[in-house]
């Protein structure tokens, strides 16, 4: 076999070149300019930083996600960083049902507020200028949850008082068990006030008839005090006169079940003897 030497398809100075190339020394890189690190905010715990990160992405700013791993059920931050440079301007926002979810599942857990389960139902939007507003109410329209735009010491608020609208909002949101926690909290206060407005009403009329009832009785021994006017009196104004005076605590059915009258009767025959005690000198 007769041996090649592989440099003979090569120009003779090939070697000479390639050794001259190993003794020189490697060039010194080159300085380059050193660019200052953006600032990054510290990382935040974020319930739901997908959504979150998807949310600042579409609005030029740098969010990454962290995720830190532990025994139970691992926690995840969001890292935020500046406006990207050179980034476009936010793109128009979709109409469609999962991107309008999307965006308002972010908004509720970065700038959201909800009452609690038991009392009236209110959700809050606080954001930074006037035009995230609107473009939340936008996307509340869609899912036809009702709401308004208010301002705040300087700051713009989406407000949801709606019971009805809170719980179309919580549902679209993927959030069935808050919502089921607000249906029983709403349950719970409206048997509450109900109880409290029927507690409220028996007492006024109990307090009304027992003023009611101290009246009459007075006017009662007023006439008797006076024999002419007493016995001047028809017997069935005397005897609903004597009725009430052996009864001061009966309400004024009971009066007319033991006078044997309707319940107007009874009314009429205590108003007159008030007129009758009035007219004593």
């Amino acid at each position: 076999m007769t041996k090649v030497n592989c440099l003979q398809r090569f120009p003779p100075e090939l070697p000479e070149m390639i050794s001259r190339w190993r003794k020189k020394p490697p060039p010194a890189n080159p300085p380059q300019a050193v660019r200052p690190a953006p600032p990054v905010i510290a990382p935040t715990p974020c319930a739901n930083p997908i959504s979150a990160r998807v949310l600042l992405h579409a609005a030029g700013v740098a969010a990454s996600v962290e995720t830190i791993p532990s025994p139970r059920r691992h926690t995840y931050r969001l890292r935020v960083g500046p406006a990207r440079e050179g980034a476009p301007p936010p793109a128009r926002a979709s109409a469609e049902p999962c991107c309008t979810r999307s965006r308002l599942r972010g908004l509720v857990l970065a700038a959201g507020s909800v009452s609690r389960p038991d009392g009236p139902s209110h959700l809050e939007l606080l954001l930074p200028s006037e035009q995230q507003a609107e473009a939340a109410m936008a996307d509340l329209g869609r899912l036809g949850v009702a709401g308004r735009v208010a301002r705040r010491r300087g700051r713009w608020l989406v407000l949801v008082r709606s019971a009805t609208g809170l719980a179309t909002l919580l549902s679209s949101l993927g959030a069935p068990r808050a919502r089921l926690e607000l249906e029983a909290g709403r349950v719970v206060g409206e048997v509450r006030s109900a109880v409290t407005r029927r507690l409220n009403a028996e007492t006024a009329n109990l307090r009304r008839a027992a003023a009611a009832a101290v009246i009459q009785i007075e006017a009662i021994d007023r006439l008797r005090d006076h024999r002419r006017l007493w016995n001047a009196l028809p017997p069935a104004l005397r005897e609903a006169a004597t009725v009430r005076r052996r009864h001061p605590q009966a309400t004024l059915e009971r009066l007319a079940a033991v006078a044997g009258c309707s319940r107007s009767a009874m009314a009429g025959r205590l108003h007159r003897l008030l007129a009758a005690a009035d007219a004593a000198p």
